[in-house]
């Protein structure tokens, strides 16, 4: 019987926000374990430690930061993103993105491509893409990968 991915989905991105919005910073993943507890979230070292490999999260200098999220690393895709103009959400689901002229399709396919778990569906236009989240949460994670991605092209 298949298990429902949301706890996993709803843990990554409590994981996240920990690593991003915390001012905290965690040195090893018994501490994100029971940060996680601290919020409601069950979870085992082992767990995170997938979820970490999964968010592409590194260990710099003895702390996890958010580096390498779902394939943000991947130079291609900061190429790819240098074409997104903006990105905003439009409803508890549903993200709008505006490109340079006939982008759209070459940025959907990049993302489509670093299979972000938030991301439910993709449709893209010349220069627009329509992305759809389940929840407000994933939209808030999509929000912050877009986000973290055009920071990181502009430097």
């Amino acid at each position: 019987m298949p298990v429902s991915p949301e706890p996993r989905n709803d843990r990554r991105r409590e994981i996240l926000t920990l690593l991003t919005e915390n001012v905290r910073e965690f040195g090893n993943q018994q501490e994100i374990v029971e940060a996680l507890r601290q919020k409601g979230i069950q979870a085992t070292q082992s767990s995170v430690s997938r979820d970490l490999a999964a968010l592409g999260v590194l260990r710099v200098n003895g702390r996890y930061e958010v580096f390498t999220v779902g394939g943000l690393g991947d130079m291609k895709l900061l190429n790819t993103m240098r074409m997104v103009q903006f990105a905003q959400a439009s409803g508890p689901h549903l993200t709008v993105i505006t490109t340079a002229p006939a982008s759209a399709k070459a940025v959907a396919l990049e993302i489509q491509s670093s299979y972000w778990p938030e991301i439910k569906g993709i449709i893209a236009e010349d220069a627009t893409i329509f992305i759809a989240t389940a929840t407000a949460g994933d939209q808030k994670v999509l929000l912050h990968r877009i986000a973290w991605l055009q920071k990181e092209t502009a430097l």
